[in-house]
């Protein structure tokens, strides 16, 4: 007894992938019907998370599906015959809010639980020593004071700037003679 009561309590919520499983459409189908029902699916709080479908909304979609393969009404066909046939599709209610949310809650807490599980895992490989002599370069950088890699930096650059030179100079030098002979 308790169970039916329970079922009745809490609302059914569909995925788009379940909604076209038992309605048998295919999910462009349904995303094409979604654009011209605006009514029909919920999203969640980010536009990222999965739509969710409340019972009346499988039952609204179930009744296009009828009208247009059924009776071979067109999209705005079906559409006008179900605004005459029954008020507009109501909007969202506070506790059909709640469910939905509750229901993109717990997908969220799985997602955030699997995603810190990996990031742990790869702290974890990250802390222990490389295995391959490919990371002895790393470590000794890693090891050095800020202040040392900062002087070691400032002298890399001091002497690029004096090669430039250099090589502007050995440019500069190799023209001067060709300019002469012109002359």
């Amino acid at each position: 007894m308790k169970r039916f009561i329970l079922a009745q309590v809490t609302p059914k919520l569909y995925k788009a992938g379940e909604v076209c499983e038992l309605l048998q459409v295919q999910p462009y189908v349904l995303r094409s019907w979604e654009k011209e029902f605006p009514g029909i699916g919920m999203q969640g709080k980010s536009p990222d998370s999965p739509r969710l479908y409340r019972q009346i909304d499988f039952e609204h979609v179930q009744r296009i599906k009828q009208l247009v393969f059924g009776e071979g009404l067109t999209v705005a066909g079906a559409r006008r015959k179900l605004e005459a046939e029954a008020p507009p599709i109501a909007a969202v209610s506070e506790s059909d809010a709640a469910d939905v949310l509750d229901a993109l809650g717990a997908d969220v807490r799985k997602r955030i639980a699997v995603v810190r599980e990996g990031l742990r895992e790869l702290q974890s490989m990250l802390t222990t020593a490389p295995a391959s002599s490919n990371g002895h370069a790393a470590r000794r950088a890693a090891k050095r004071p800020a202040a040392k890699r900062s002087a070691a930096a400032s002298r890399r650059k001091t002497v690029k700037r004096a090669a430039v030179r250099k090589i502007a100079a050995s440019a500069a030098r190799k023209k001067s003679p060709a300019k002469r002979r012109r002359a």
